[in-house]
Order: structure tokens, then sequence, then C-alpha cells
């Protein structure tokens, strides 16, 4: 299909194009880069509200396997204009196993489902993170400039994306607009914010997902510091964790474990999360550092 729509007075060029592939059944790829906080989410948003006024947050997804569900749901399927917004896609996407099972999966759906006509708009800080395979089938990247604070408005610079598979290069292109007569080519896209209720639910389930974000990621540490105890003589504090610094702290007496969680971040100048603390008692106990005997009864 040619990089080029006729000029409608009320409605974006771009969004103008995007129908155009899906009325010749044909689907969008897209890919939101920029740097965190640069407005990427929330010109998806825009976009996909642009296109579907009914676009519904259950439509956002912060994982390939709620994108899968949203695919496979009879609701998704009787939606007039069926999009996706795979936000922070980045986080699975440099993982190893996402790279080895799940990148697999992706590259799979992604140049298979073309008849299905959706419309899927990924957002991460840089096209790198995605597989050399996936960027093949992306149609277009809209780099995210920013948001504007006088006008409201984020810029994006959206770039039409031709893959040659002979020279195994990729070029750009611009979008082109026919209007009075006269062809113009498009450089730029400034889009007003999404409606409050969109971004009101939006924040809501990125909340959701930082918490479980972090949860994962507090995890993947506590599992990386038993793997180092395993390896250090019976007995010993693990000297990369918080260990020495609680049996420290410990000593001097303390009430219960929320009075020695708030000595210990004073003490550390940092915040620490109850259920770390708690990890690392219960190793340290089976090391034979009882700290329970430093508790105090507090006074009446």
């Amino acid at each position: 299909m040619k990089n080029i729509v006729l000029y409608k007075k009320g409605e974006q060029s771009w969004i103008r194009y995007i129908k155009k592939r899906i009325d010749h059944n044909l689907n969008f790829l897209a890919l939101a880069q920029g740097p965190t906080g640069i407005g990427k989410s929330w010109s998806m948003l825009s976009v996909a509200y642009l296109i579907d006024k009914d676009f519904e947050a259950r439509q956002i997804a912060f994982s390939f396997r709620e994108v899968m569900e949203i695919i496979n749901s009879d609701w998704f399927d009787k939606k007039d204009w069926q999009i996706i917004l795979f936000d922070e896609a980045q986080t699975e996407m440099s993982n190893r196993k996402w790279q080895s099972l799940t990148n697999n999966l992706i590259n799979l759906l992604l140049s298979t489902f073309r008849h299905r006509n959706i419309i899927l708009l990924f957002t991460s800080p840089y096209s790198d993170f995605l597989d050399s395979q996936s960027m093949k089938l992306m149609h277009c990247i809209f780099d995210c400039k920013g948001w504007n604070k006088k006008t409201n408005k984020s810029l994006l610079r959206p770039k039409l994306l031709q893959y040659n598979s002979k020279m195994k290069k990729f070029y750009e292109h611009s979008l082109f607009i026919i209007k009075e007569g006269r062809t113009n080519k498009l450089i730029s896209w400034k889009l007003n914010k999404p409606p409050k209720h969109l971004i009101k639910l939006y924040e809501k389930l990125k909340i959701k997902f930082t918490d479980q974000l972090n949860k994962k990621i507090l995890s993947e540490l506590d599992r990386a510091e038993g793997k180092k105890e395993e390896e250090e003589p019976e007995g010993t504090l693990n000297p990369n964790s918080m260990q020495p610094q609680i049996w420290e702290v410990a000593q001097k007496g303390y009430t219960n474990q929320k009075d020695l969680l708030n000595k210990l971040s004073k003490v550390m100048k940092i915040k620490i999360e109850q259920p770390n603390l708690s990890v690392n008692i219960k190793r340290m106990k089976k090391k034979g550092y009882d700290i329970t005997k430093y508790k105090q009864i507090p006074r009446d």
C-alpha cells in the first residue's frame, strides 16, 4: 500500500492511513519509542481513542500473555476496531527467557494474524529491545519527542518502515497527504492528551503493573542472594546482603519487626521492604543468628 492518503477535514491523516490499512484487510503494527516519561503511553492512548472512541482499559496489556488473552476474548472479537496497546514491552523483551520462548511466539503471532486486522501498538524506550525478526514485521515507528506544556500536546515523528530482505536494510518513509490538488509531506504529528477517563483507568493499571514488577524484582534478588548463601560456609552472614546490618542493629534492641525495619532503614539510609527483611531474618536464623533474643518487651 502506498504511503499516501487524501486529506479529510476533521480527521487526523495518520488515523486515516491506519484505518485505510484495516479497510484493505491488513493489520497495523507500530512501536512508540522514546525515553522514560516522555509520553509514549499517553500518546498511544490518544491514537487508540482517535481510531475508536469506545477503546477500553481492558485493551491495554503489560505482558505477552495479556495480549494473547485479549486476542482470544469473545468481547474483543466483537469490537469494530480491534486495538491493543502493549505497554512497557521491554520488561519482557529484555528477559533471556522471553527472547528464547516468548519472542518466538510473538514472531509467530505477528507473521500470521494479518487476517485479524488487529492494530497492535507497542511502547518501549528503544527499538533495540525488540527482536530483529519482530522489527521486520513493524509497519511504523513513532519517535516520541515529548509534551509541549503550553499547547498540552505531544509531538511525534512518525516513520513508515520498509525492510529490504536482499539488502538486509530498513528504509524509512514519511506519509504524504493530498490536499487541494497538492501533495504534502507529513513530517510530524501533534496529539492532544487522551481523555481523562482513559488516563485515570490507565494509571490504575500502571500502578498495579509496577507493584507486581517490583515484587518480581525483589523475588529475583532474594533468589540470587539465596544462591550466593549456598556457596558460603555455614554460619556466615552474606556480606552482599543486608544481614550484617540487621544483626548489628538488632543487637541494640528492638520491639518488633516494624521497629527493626525503621531503625535499619535509618542506618542504611534506604527504603527497605518488609518481605525482604523477613526473608533475611529467616536465613540468618538457619545460620545460628537468632535476633529474637534481642527483642525487647515495650514498657507501658
